[in-house]
C-alpha cells in the first residue's frame, strides 16, 4: 500500500486525488482524457451510493492532465438530470491510485490493455463497465467516446450508464451475483478480449 508522502517541512501530502480512510472502499472509473465518460460515471455512481459513506468514488484518465473540469456537454447532461458536479476535476492514473482502488471500471478494451501493461498484478479488480449489462450478448462492448461530438452523443453515454451504474453499485456493495461470477469465470478469466473472443 502506498503511504502518505512528506514534504521537506514535514507536512504530509496525500498522493491520491481524494481523501479516503483505511476502512473505506475506493471505486475508480477510467477513460482516456477523464473529460467526459469517466467523470459522468463518477458523478452518477457517487449519487447512487450516497447512502454508503464507506464508498469513495473517483475517476481518472490514461492520458489526462490534472485539474481540468469535465467538458461542458458532460456537465450539462449531468446537471440536467440532477447529478451534483461540484468537485469534478481531471486526474491522471498513478500507481498510488491504482494500488488504493478496490474496484476499477473502464470504458473499453484499450483501457484494460493500458492498465494491464502499466500496472501488472491488479487485473482482478479491473472490469469493463459493459460487463455488467444485463444482456450477456451485449457485454464487452465499448462505451463510445462522445468527446468533440454533439450533445446527443453525451446523452447516449448517459443512457448507457443508467442501467449499468446500479448494477455496478450492487456488485461493489454486495459482491458478484452467482450467475455473473459464473459468466465472468468462463469468459474473462485470463482473457481480456470481449466475451473471450
Amino acid at each position: 500500500m502506498f503511504k502518505w508522502l512528506k514534504k521537506d517541512k514535514g507536512e504530509e501530502v496525500n498522493p491520491l486525488p481524494v481523501d479516503i480512510a483505511d476502512d473505506q472502499q475506493l471505486v475508480l472509473f477510467v477513460c482516456t482524457a477523464n473529460l467526459s465518460r469517466s467523470p459522468m460515471a463518477e458523478a452518477m455512481f457517487r449519487y447512487e451510493v450516497q447512502e454508503w459513506p464507506e464508498i469513495v468514488t473517483c475517476s481518472c484518465g490514461t492520458k489526462s492532465v490534472c485539474g481540468f473540469s469535465p467538458t461542458p456537454e458532460a456537465l450539462t447532461v449531468l446537471e440536467t438530470h440532477g447529478y451534483p458536479t461540484d468537485g469534478l476535476k481531471t486526474n491522471k492514473s498513478t500507481p498510488a491510485l491504482v494500488d488504493r482502488a478496490n474496484h476499477i471500471f473502464v470504458m473499453g478494451e484499450i483501457h484494460l490493455h493500458n492498465f494491464h501493461q502499466k500496472y501488472p498484478g491488479y487485473e482482478d479488480k479491473m472490469h469493463l463497465m459493459t460487463d455488467f449489462r444485463e444482456e450477456e450478448n451485449l457485454r464487452g462492448e465499448e462505451i463510445p467516446d462522445p468527446h468533440e461530438k454533439p450533445l446527443n452523443a453525451f446523452l447516449d453515454v448517459y443512457q448507457l450508464f443508467l442501467p449499468l451504474i446500479p448494477r455496478i453499485a450492487d456488485y461493489v456493495i454486495d459482491g458478484p451475483a452467482d450467475d455473473w461470477l459464473e459468466w465472468h469465470r468462463f469468459y474473462r478469466k485470463n482473457n481480456t478480449s470481449a466475451l473471450g473472443r
